[in-house]
């Protein structure tokens, strides 16, 4: 059975951060498949794939550690044309979600189209956690509009149940393993090199704000030079702006060991970067709902995954012990010295971690997850189609 699917965003899809990389992701497989996938979104200008339909006006704004787009104007008369036409079968809403914009979309859907909702946040603090119970109340009509509810982790799905009131099925999000790989491919063996350079390579990709951890990074590189535990040569790449940029870019001149800023990196190159890592470094200390980026790492082929010890990325690695570092506690420099040190000289350990992080990736794959969501698809319909049956 073929869908027409509608992914309700609140944000733009003109950067690809991990909601906008969860939807096209899933999007793509599922157009794959047969289905016809639209993309019911914030302000874009970019059409990186088919049927997107932008219908709201953005401000941007910062919350629970990131900056991101939110709704300040939806364009009732194109939301309703959208609808009118496509005639959805479902309609897959991100969460949580503006009463704006994805909360006058459920309003307005079709009292026969099945309605999914996806929670992606982990808090970071009691300020979300307040901000997330008022929108829930703000939203609490509109949300009883859906009809079956996902959270990408155990994390969000806490996240879900303490502000929206709801109980989900945790479907984590996607990775295209196959897309990596022949990105990967396509950057060719010289384009690895030239990341890699000569001498142990260790990497760092994410944004300059505090809850990504570059300056966990900095300060573990400083222990360990202090205490020589890093080879001759290892060498540093920090990719990735933000507003701690400079900062980190004068830690990192303190140190002795090389350090390169290479700013940000296109989605093209960023598997070769990480295939040239013999340590990829993923230092964040709280705010995630899961661990997209350990994922792309491990697909693109870095020869270890270091991740900080928050309950997102743990989900995500399975608990596996040697993959993750303590990242809230003075220990925490020592620990990612330690594990970089260890990654870069004990070859068997490293070789073991490799293969445990290889294998999560069919967990993750783009069409395991799929299968997952297109059976929560259907059990949505039936729930739609039950509830429309008049009882007598």
């Amino acid at each position: 059975m073929t869908l027409r699917i509608g992914f309700v965003f609140d944000d733009t899809l003109d950067v690809l951060d991990g909601v906008q990389a969860h939807i096209l992701t899933l999007g793509k497989e599922l157009s794959k498949r047969g289905n016809e996938v639209h993309y019911l979104v914030g302000q874009t200008e970019q059409r990186p794939v088919e049927h997107i339909h932008p219908l709201a006006r953005n401000v941007m704004v910062a919350f629970n550690g990131n900056r991101m787009r939110i709704p300040i104007l939806s364009k009732a008369g194109a939301i309703n044309q959208v609808l009118e036409k496509t005639h959805f079968d479902v309609l897959h809403v991100q969460a949580p979600y503006s009463p704006l914009f994805a909360g006058r979309v459920l309003a307005r859907a079709n009292d026969a189209t099945a309605v999914v909702a996806t929670y992606h946040i982990a808090p970071t603090g009691m300020l979300s956690y307040v901000g997330g119970k008022l929108l829930g109340a703000i939203n609490s009509h509109s949300h009883r509009r859906v009809d079956e509810v996902i959270s990408v982790s155990k994390v969000a799905a806490d996240y879900a149940h303490l502000t929206a009131h709801v109980d989900s099925s945790v479907i984590p999000n996607p990775v295209d393993v196959w897309d990596l790989l022949r990105r990967r491919e396509e950057s060719g063996q010289q384009t690895i090199d030239r990341f890699h350079g000569d001498g142990p390579h260790v990497v760092f990709l994410g944004r300059f704000v505090e809850r990504k951890g570059a300056k966990v990074l900095l300060e573990a590189l400083r222990w360990g030079e202090r205490r020589h535990l890093f080879p001759r040569g290892m060498h540093v790449t920090f990719a990735g702006k933000g507003p701690l940029l400079a900062e980190s870019q004068r830690r990192a001149d303190e140190l002795d060991t090389q350090c390169s800023f290479i700013g940000f990196i296109e989605e093209s190159e960023k598997p070769a970067l990480l295939a040239s890592a013999d340590v990829a470094v993923f230092p964040s200390t709280g705010g995630e709902s899961f661990g997209i980026v350990l994922l792309e790492a491990i697909a693109s082929g870095s020869n270890v995954v270091l991740a900080g010890d928050n309950p997102g990325y743990r989900s995500t690695m399975m608990n596996d012990e040697d993959a993750l570092f303590t990242v809230n506690s003075e220990g925490r420099a020592k620990a990612l010295a330690e594990g970089i040190a260890r990654a870069l000289a004990d070859r068997i350990w490293a070789e073991r971690v490799h293969a445990h992080e290889q294998g999560l990736l069919k967990l993750y794959d783009v069409s395991t997850v799929a299968d997952q969501v297109e059976t929560v698809y259907r059990q949505a319909i039936h729930d739609r189609r039950r509830a429309a049956v008049p009882k007598s």
